[in-house]
Formats: structure tokens, sequence, C-alpha cells
């Protein structure tokens, strides 16, 4: 047995169990640790692990709850498996599953920052920098302005060509009519000019227990993936979004039911 091997084995018999808690502040208390080791190396920026990481498997278009607890606070995702942890600490279902299965590299779905657990320090590459714009795409008003007349296809990481804009909603169920309704709404250009930059409306203040603003930004954030040049895969799962739309109507549209896309003209 390799020397990792016997420290992940150490780790997994001395320090977990199964079924622990999560502590919900484990993040607060599992500050990365400076990551300099014996040989002076900073492994920061000199991760081991970054080879291990799997981009095919990574699938951010889903609601971001940890794969065991359920809970959306301080939730990672596992870069090599694709799969979406709690925690950090110790007693964390990340932890234990870096223990566990041996994989290494997190990214917080929040702040987007890379951590390599359990050895708890944060990862600083720029070869990450691809699988941030992936979660969290942006864009200029230089940017946007070119949209219109961009012709240019576009290479995804699975090898599969499309152009920005058009790309496949995944159905789900029976959410094909709401996938009408949301690819035409992202191509009227003003409104998708509108919800491309997220400083337009990621400030707007709410009253408490109002959840409508979780359509706006739900819909921006898939607007800004159906426009993303540098996608992962050619198609994007509306999973959020739809989510969002069955929670602000009360469940009145679903997912699961068929329905009727109906576009009004004004006028």
């Amino acid at each position: 047995m390799s020397a990792p091997d016997i420290t992940r084995e150490n780790l997994l018999q001395n320090k977990l169990k199964r079924n622990y808690p999560v502590d919900e502040d484990d993040d607060d208390k599992a500050d990365a640790k400076v990551a300099v080791n014996e040989t002076g190396v900073d492994r920061s920026r000199k991760c081991p692990y970054l080879d291990t990481i799997n981009r095919h498997l990574l699938d951010f278009d889903f609601e971001k709850l940890c794969s065991v607890s359920l809970s959306h606070l301080n939730v990672y995702a596992c870069l090599v498996c694709g799969k979406y942890f709690q925690g950090r600490g110790q007693k964390s279902h990340a932890y234990t599953h870096s223990v566990q299965i041996g994989h290494h590299v997190y990214i917080n779905l929040h702040t987007l920052r890379f951590y390599c657990l359990p050895d708890n320090y944060e990862v600083i590459d720029s070869s990450l920098d691809d699988i941030k714009f992936v979660l969290n795409p942006t864009f200029s008003v230089h940017n946007i302005a070119l949209l219109s007349s961009n012709t240019k296809l576009t290479r995804a990481y699975d090898g599969a060509t499309y152009l920005p804009g058009i790309v496949g909603l995944n159905n789900i169920k029976a959410n094909d009519y709401c996938n009408v309704i949301l690819q035409a709404l992202s191509h009227v250009g003003p409104l998708r000019d509108y919800f491309l930059r997220e400083e337009n409306y990621g400030k707007i203040k709410r009253p408490p227990g109002d959840h409508m603003i979780l359509l706006v930004q739900r819909f921006g954030e898939l607007l800004r993936k159906l426009w993303n040049p540098r996608n992962f895969k050619a198609h994007v799962s509306p999973h959020e979004m739809l989510q969002s739309v069955v929670l602000c109507s009360k469940k009145r549209f679903q997912i699961t039911t068929q329905g009727k896309a109906l576009l009004h003209r004004a006028g």
C-alpha cells in the first residue's frame, strides 16, 4: 500500500464514521491551511491532483443541493465525479467523500473557489478558469453587442459544435412546452441583453418571503448558459429555472404534466 493510501486509510479509520452529522458551520471552522509542504513547495499552485479532474462529468445545470444531506448550504462540487457535497470540515460529506473515494479537488458553488481535500488547502491555478466560466458565464457590453451578428460555430469540450444561443434544452419529463417559451424569450434582443448582465438585476431588493425574485435570477442564469461560447456540452438543462417556475406559480405549472405553449401578440 502506497503512502497516500496509508494516510487515507488512517484518516478513514481514525477521523470518520458513517452518517456523521454535518455541521453547517464547518467551513467557518475549516479555514484553508497554509499549503506549503516540507520541501517548501506551495501546493496551492502545484496541486498534484489537477489531472484527476474530469470535465466530461461536470454538470452545473441542476439544483445546488448536497447529494447526501439535500442541503443547499456550503455546497461543493467534486471535480472528479461531478457530485455535490456539503461542507469542507472533517465532519462534512465532502471531506468524507475525499477520504473514502479518493477524490480530492472541489469547487465551492457559491464562491467559485477551489480546494483540495482532505488536506484542506485552496487551489489556485489558471487552468481551472474554464470551469469557473461554465459555472458562472459573464458577458461584457462589447460581447453582447456582437451576439446578434455572430455566425461563428464554437466547439464544446465534448467535441460537439454549436452556435451560442442556438442550444438545445433538455426535456426532463414533460417540460417541452416550457422549453419553447424559454427559447423564444432568449432571442428577444433587449430582454436577452438585459439578463446577460447580472449586475442589471443582481442587487434588486425584495421583501422578506418574496420568492418571485427566483424567476429573475434563474432566468438570467439560464440565458447566460444558453449564450455561453465556452460550454462543456452543446445542450443545457433548464432544471433550476423550471423548479423556480413550479415554486412561484404554486405548482400551477409543472414539469411532470404536459401543457400548451401560448404566445400572445401584443395589440
